[in-house]
């Protein structure tokens, strides 16, 4: 093949290789250029945090060339100690605190009580309606009401408006006590209980 000057550069390896090769080898052409493509991102990548460590490194290093060393504290001669240590000795020794003895009191001991008074433990049990009468409660609602302190028929039944709307989205209901009518259903559940 005479030499045109067009002639393209991965011709060249291709013309060494076996002809059973060459397809195995163009099918690893892009993942030869992804790991070139990723290792050049890598090496950018380092390149940029090497320059913020060594920008960083050369910051300190110009912020300590900048500060000036502190002088050294100048020296009390030793007589000024010695002078100042008796003043002070002299001083504290005056103002010393004095003991006073204080005079011994009384002590007066509370009267034993011969039969103390036991507090009175009334004991009121919570009589419960059986809540799931109610069309809508079933028995995990009925123990929701009953951890909310709702306890009976007549409870349900003396709710106003607001206590319905109150529970209703505490319960996160939307409405629903009010389309299964808990108070009317409990104000003829309280009045069957009283007879």
């Amino acid at each position: 093949m005479p030499e045109t000057g067009n002639k393209r550069t991965g011709a060249d390896w291709t013309a060494i290789m076996p002809k059973q090769i060459v397809p195995a080898a163009n099918l690893l052409t892009p993942q030869l250029g992804a790991a070139a493509a990723v290792s050049a991102l890598g090496f950018g990548f380092a390149s940029q945090i090497w320059g913020l460590w060594a920008g960083a490194i050369a910051g300190a290093l110009d912020a300590n060339a900048t500060f000036k060393p502190m002088a050294k504290p100048a020296s009390i001669p030793a007589t000024d100690v010695d002078a100042l240590k008796t003043i002070i000795r002299k001083r504290s020794s005056d103002h010393s605190p004095k003991r006073v003895e204080a005079p011994v009191l009384e002590s007066h001991q509370p009267a034993a009580v011969e039969n103390p008074v036991q507090p009175v433990v009334i004991e009121t049990a919570i009589v419960s309606d059986n809540l799931k009468h109610i069309s809508g409660i079933g028995p995990k609602l009925e123990q929701v009401l009953k951890g909310m302190g709702i306890h009976t028929y007549a409870q349900i039944a003396a709710w106003t408006p607001e206590e319905v709307a109150q529970v209703d989205d505490r319960l996160q209901f939307e409405g629903r006590i009010l389309r299964d009518d808990w108070v009317g259903q409990a104000a003829a559940l309280a009045e069957k209980s009283k007879d």
